[in-house]
């Protein structure tokens, strides 16, 4: 008995309240080092001292007094031999407990959406208010958590995205002191990352039962997604891709986009999309011209001509890098021809391509057109006369070579096979070979170096030329290859191909080389290979290479029947083409985010290209991203050269707040430190929680039959069959550490301040 009174005061002292009315099946106790010593020898000589400090004083003391005054010093040396002796009570409990329910409620963002006059929270707190509550504390010690994680219920959603699986295992996780006999989840089911919600099933500590919210499909149109080119030239032609998806919604829906220039938007061109049935996305195409260079900002919006539940997933902001560099453009031609002359006109128009020629005039003389001087002083062309680049640093000043008719032992002259071979295949150039009398097959250029460069079989045989016009034929690998697309949507480039004039011949080439891609085709020739080709393309080291059998595109100006100059066009396409991405020819190349959309709680890769003037990559150089976000300071990030992408220097990045991003890199390699200009990201809010709008009462369903549970809607809870358990006597062993309990501290003050003011009210000293 006098064991399970100390044991009690132990845990009371102790502040372990819910303990006390467990049973109290042991008790040991433990001490101090001479603890034990201490308290018998110190609690008999405590109450001698107390009896004599109070049997022999103040005449005017009754003994009531003089009996409290000394329990009060007894009591205050008892708990100082407690303290001084360690003394610690450990105590085995049998508890009965009520089987515990964890009642996980959804607030994420999607609960915001409206069901008539309310929203999916306000439902789910109305249902908790109006018995459900009350329902689950009968029969269930209940714990309640919300999937955000915070701590306090509200009816107000958090902001942002949650991984609906994940927060419901990282809520069942915690707590673990008394195990959970079920899972109750409320929540529209809504589940942003890929994977079925039901794969939390194998990974949570108890059955799982579900209440989902019930309501009709939503009347709602998305902007799911766009895509967005890697970068443009300023001013040149720009085209993004949407795809929009809705749910409830036929007819037409517009697409309006605008240029965000110092935080204002600016209308830039709109297009109407037909929207489909049962969920199926709809592709839509925005054509306009880029603006200067930078990283411009813009945003795309969807309108539906009806209501509809959210506006929040209708928008999409993002970047457009627009590149200010120019492709150096050196077209070779063996003399004056047509073809020369309408291509120069193209590519001089063109508002990406830097233009260099030179034409052999009649007694071998050379004429050169373009600027004579390099930004870096040089002269472009050192020896005119001699009609071709004589070093790799002339050669390598240019981007684009195009060869027009010239014959082979123009090319063995000075090297000039090797020149062109480094050119493309280490400095990563592009090459351009066209039809003429003089080239392929006719000039014998079987065996050369170029002939093994070009994606063409180059063979004499008996078919030289081809001498009649004809309309060269689209192949369907042509179709969808960069280098073809005279408009953006593929049925429009198939008509514009289809439209082009005639032309006056060309080469007759046997095959295209395996590992290339035939582009164009003769429409009736053939030979023991196939359909002739036409055009063809491939990749040769770390260049491209494009060539052609045809020397008479220019009827495709003079003889065009279109208001769209497809023979421009044509030019500019094998100029970007074989151009590639102009920061891949700098030493230190330009900032690029790596993903077009920036949004909060979304990673963001930021990267750069860093090589030497050779244009080899540089592996052991270092790079600091500075990142400012607003109202958060600024992040710094290190890191190293990516082993898979040598020379690429890359640092991840996730949003936390909205607004403009500042994003610069410094580059340190051995010989110099760059830093790059600072560049502007806009992250938006999260739209994950919105891009799937409709209930997933499935998915909710199907989760509580794996996870062992029972599901039904919110609206009919009672209805939800959650399993009878009984009580359970859970076994605790608590250790009291009596000596530096609270409780004891509290009675040693409370004892000595009373004894105080007893002996100050009769007058003791």
């Amino acid at each position: 008995m006098m064991q399970t009174i100390l044991a009690k005061l132990s845990l009371l002292l102790s502040g372990a309240f819910d303990a006390l009315s467990a049973q109290i099946l042991d008790t040991r106790w433990a001490f101090a080092y001479g603890g034990r010593t201490l308290l018998y020898i110190g609690i008999p000589l405590a109450i001698l001292f107390s009896i004599v400090c109070y049997f022999r004083t103040t005449e005017g003391l009754t003994w009531r007094s003089r009996v409290a005054l000394a329990g009060l010093r007894f009591a205050s040396f008892l708990c100082l031999l407690t303290l001084a002796a360690g003394t610690v009570c450990v105590i085995d409990l049998a508890q009965p407990t009520r089987p515990r329910l964890l009642l996980v409620i959804d607030d994420s963002s999607s609960m915001s959406l409206a069901i008539g006059d309310t929203t999916r929270a306000q439902i789910v707190d109305a249902a908790l208010r109006n018995g459900l509550s009350a329902h689950l504390h009968d029969s269930f010690d209940v714990q309640t958590e919300r999937t955000s994680g915070l701590p306090s219920p509200s009816t107000q959603p958090v902001l942002g995205s949650q991984d609906l699986a994940r927060s419901v295992i990282a809520q069942a996780s915690r707590n673990t002191d008394v195990p959970l006999s079920h899972i109750l989840v409320v929540s529209d089911g809504m589940q942003v990352q890929s994977g079925d919600l039901s794969r939390v099933a194998g990974e949570v500590p108890a059955p799982v039962s579900t209440l989902y919210l019930d309501d009709a499909p939503p009347r709602d149109v998305l902007l799911e997604s766009i895509s967005v080119p890697p970068f443009v030239y300023a001013h040149d032609r720009a085209m993004i891709t949407a795809q929009v998806r809705s749910i409830q919604i036929e007819g037409d829906a517009s697409l309006q986009l605008f240029h965000i220039v110092n935080g204002a938007e600016r209308p830039i061109t709109t297009a109407k999309v037909t929207l489909q049935k049962g969920g199926e996305p709809s592709v839509a195409r925005l054509e306009w011209e880029a603006p200067d260079a930078g990283v411009q900002q813009y945003v795309l919006r969807a309108n539906a001509a009806t209501e509809e539940i959210t506006n929040r997933n209708n928008s999409l902001a993002f970047h457009l890098d627009v590149r200010g560099e120019k492709i150096r453009v050196l077209y070779v031609e063996g003399e004056p021809s047509w073809e020369y002359r309408y291509a120069k006109q193209a590519l001089e128009s063109d508002p990406a391509v830097e233009f260099y020629g030179m034409v052999r005039m009649p007694e071998n003389e050379w004429f050169f057109q373009g600027n004579t001087v390099r930004p870096d002083g040089k002269p472009t062309i050192k020896n005119v006369k001699n009609g071709f680049p004589e070093s790799p640093d002339e050669l390598n000043f240019f981007d684009v070579l195009i060869l027009g008719d010239l014959e082979r032992k123009f090319f063995e002259q000075a090297d000039r096979f090797a020149l062109m071979e480094n050119f493309v295949r280490q400095q990563g150039g592009g090459l351009s070979t066209i039809g003429g009398l003089k080239v392929y097959g006719a000039g014998d250029y079987d065996g050369t170096d170029l002939a093994r460069m070009i994606p063409f079989e180059v063979m004499r045989e008996k078919k030289l030329q081809l001498i009649n016009r004809f309309n060269p034929q689209l192949t369907t690998q042509g179709l969808m290859h960069p280098l073809m697309q005279m408009e953006f949507d593929p049925q429009q480039n198939e008509k514009a191909w289809a439209t082009l004039p005639w032309v006056e011949g060309g080469n007759a080439i046997p095959a295209a080389k395996p590992g290339s891609t035939t582009l164009l085709v003769h429409p009736t020739l053939r030979s023991k290979y196939g359909p002739r080709p036409v055009a063809a393309a491939w990749q040769y080291g770390r260049g491209r290479v494009y060539s052609s059998a045809l020397d008479g595109t220019w009827h495709w100006r003079l003889a065009r029947t279109t208001d769209t100059d497809y023979h421009r066009r044509y030019w500019g396409l094998i100029a970007r083409w074989l151009g590639g991405d102009p920061r891949t020819h700098k030493s230190i190349g330009s900032l690029t985010a790596e993903e077009p959309v920036t949004e909060v709680g979304r990673q963001q890769t930021f990267s750069i290209l860093v090589r030497d003037p050779d244009g080899n990559a540089i592996l052991d150089a270092s790079a600091a991203f500075t990142i400012e976000s607003p109202g958060a300071g600024m992040t710094t990030v290190f890191c190293g050269v990516d082993p898979a992408t040598p020379g690429r220097y890359a640092a991840s990045f996730t949003p936390a707040i909205a607004g403009e991003h500042k994003v610069k890199v410094a580059v340190t390699t051995r010989t110099e430190e760059t830093t790059s200009p600072q560049q502007s990201y806009l992250a938006q809010e999260s739209r994950a929680e919105f891009l799937q709008t409709q209930i997933d009462a499935k998915g909710m369903q199907k989760l509580a039959t794996q996870a062992g549970g029972s599901s039904a809607p919110l609206s009919d809870w009672k209805s939800l069959a959650l399993p009878k358990h009984p009580d359970t006597v859970r076994s605790r062993v608590i250790v009291a550490s009596v000596w530096q309990a609270p409780g004891l501290l509290a009675i040693l003050i409370a004892c000595l301040c009373a004894e105080w003011l007893l002996r100050k009210r009769r007058g003791l000293a």
